[in-house]
This record gives structure tokens, C-alpha cells and sequence, in this order.
């Protein structure tokens, strides 16, 4: 699979002895990203900032399907900063994840994840 970007993402988890939500970042280095704000309107106003990313199995050796849920936050590029909540980062940036594909079959394994 061709990539053209890489990807981090912030997963939020219970933290059930502090009894705190808090955000775990995951860093990709090899995924295909497509689309963007305003990347595109082919699709329609409402559709016109959404992203497609597919992370290969094959090209991250640390990818962990358990890693994603819906309403986790992904970010274009690497970023290695910790944060403790959503305005800890550019608002701009950031998308959340809408769906979530393992597509763990045929010659291509990837993780397919779609945000808004």
C-alpha cells in the first residue's frame, strides 16, 4: 500500500485508579491520508472536510486495532506531545474518528478509519 503521511492519534481511556479520563497518543509512521478541511467538495458541503486514512499492518509493526474508538481524536503528522484535553491542541487540525474498518483479509491489511 502506498502511504503519503504520517498520523497520530490521541485514544481516550479510564484511568480507573485516578478515577480520571485520560489521552494516550499513539504515533503512525506509514499511512495514506486523504482528504482534509476543505479539501474537496465532489462529495457535498457536508462531506467536504472529512478524512480517509488507511494504516497498513505491514508498515506499523505496533498497530493495535484495540488503539481506536469512535470520538478519538487523529491529527495529520507526528506529534509528540502529551495532552490532557482537547485545547491542548490546534483545533484546526484535528478530526474525530467517525468509523472504524479492520480490514484484516486479502493482500493488503490495513486499519481503515474515516473522521470528521
Amino acid at each position: 500500500m502506498l502511504v503519503n503521511s504520517s498520523l497520530t492519534v490521541y485514544h481516550l481511556t479510564f484511568d480507573s485508579k485516578k478515577r480520571i479520563e485520560k489521552w494516550i497518543r499513539y504515533n503512525y509512521e506509514n499511512v495514506w491520508w486523504s482528504g482534509g478541511k476543505g479539501a474537496s467538495t465532489n462529495e457535498g458541503y457536508e462531506n467536504a472536510n472529512d478524512v480517509k486514512i488507511r494504516i497498513p499492518y505491514d508498515q506499523n509493526e505496533d498497530l493495535d486495532i484495540s488503539n481506536f474508538k469512535i470520538g478519538d481524536i487523529v491529527v495529520k503528522g507526528s506529534i509528540y506531545k502529551d495532552i490532557e484535553s482537547t485545547q491542548d491542541l490546534d483545533i484546526n487540525s484535528i478530526y474525530n474518528i467517525t468509523s472504524i474498518i479492520n480490514n484484516n483479509f486479502g493482500n493488503s491489511k490495513h486499519i481503515h478509519l474515516e473522521g470528521k
